[in-house]
């Protein structure tokens, strides 16, 4: 008996350990404030953000093709005014939309560039976060999981983390990034059959955007509506903490200051979102949030509450 309630109490209290080192990132009272800005964003934009929105981002993303390096004065930029650099590598030709060959890469034919962005990151001086082949659940990109299949993706993403490792990167961080809704929307391309496993994660990302009216298929949606399904997904099959690492909203179709102000609201509640990335520029249509539009004024409301922090 005396044995049995010796077992009890090592259970109980490996339990509340393992309760009161994981419940960080799930109770956390707090959210990192990120934006997209710019493809080489200056410290006049990051000064700019916070000029504009009173708050100054702690993520700045760039997107990074396969060949190239990030922009050294863009690095320098991002950690002059004290924010972390988020690198979306993608491994393709964004000029021309090309594959590269990703048999290559698994065969090591491109060893020596993954050197050199793996010299170049671990020469910041401080912690990188690094997205690659985001969106994989999604048909629009040359590394989506239908085209090139879950085991080679897996076996891509586990490659080049593995050459970080190797080569002694210990400041990245690994965000598996994926888009809000599998598309197409079949079993077998369900965004965890990539999933390249624990030890190869730090944060997993979700994407997604309500593109109102603005598309023959689309039709106002709500923050909740876009995320709340994939969030609860991942805190019960995951358990990593999450980064909302793109979101914006069109102004076509509904109220975009209302929108952004019930998003943040709704991020509030979700406790085991570290921080997310604002899309605040104008592409397919009007993501970005002028400072003197009605939008804008409502996102800089919404951040002046003590939950959106500029600094870990």
């Amino acid at each position: 008996m005396k044995y049995f309630w010796f077992i009890a109490i090592l259970v109980i209290l490996v339990l509340m350990v393992f309760i009161l080192f994981n419940r960080n990132f799930m109770t956390s009272s707090y959210c990192l404030t990120g934006v997209f800005l710019a493809d080489n964003p200056t410290t006049e934009d990051v000064k700019s953000f916070k000029s504009a929105y009173g708050k100054k981002p702690f993520f700045v993303m760039v997107f990074t093709g396969w060949g190239n390096l990030v922009h050294e004065e863009t690095i320098k930029s991002i950690y002059h005014e004290g924010c972390v650099l988020v690198v979306t590598w993608e491994p393709w030709n964004p000029a021309t939309a090309e594959a590269i060959d990703y048999d290559k890469v698994l065969s090591g034919g491109y060893d020596s560039y993954i050197a050199s962005f793996a010299k170049q990151i671990k020469s910041i001086p401080g912690v990188v976060f690094i997205r690659f082949a985001h969106e994989m659940n999604g048909n629009w990109y040359p590394w989506a999981g239908v085209k090139i299949g879950k085991q080679k993706y897996i076996a891509l993403y586990r490659y080049i983390k593995d050459k970080f490792g190797a080569l002694g990167v210990t400041n990245a961080k690994w965000i598996f990034s994926i888009n809000c809704e599998d598309v197409p929307n079949e079993s077998n391309n369900h965004y965890l059959l990539y999933y390249p496993g624990d030890e190869y994660v730090d944060y997993v990302g979700i994407d997604g955007y309500n593109w109102g009216d603005t598309k023959p298929w689309s039709k106002w949606m709500s923050f909740k509506e876009i995320f709340s399904g994939r969030y609860e997904e991942i805190t019960q099959k995951v358990g990593k903490p999450i980064l909302i690492t793109e979101f914006s909203s069109t102004s076509s179709g509904g109220d975009k200051a209302a929108w952004i102000c019930q998003a943040l609201k709704n991020i509030k509640n979700m406790k085991a979102v570290r921080g997310f990335i604002l899309f605040n520029r104008d592409k397919e249509t009007d993501w970005s949030f002028p400072a003197d539009a009605p939008d804008g004024r409502s996102l800089r409301q919404q951040l002046q509450n003590s939950y959106f922090r500029e600094s870990n």
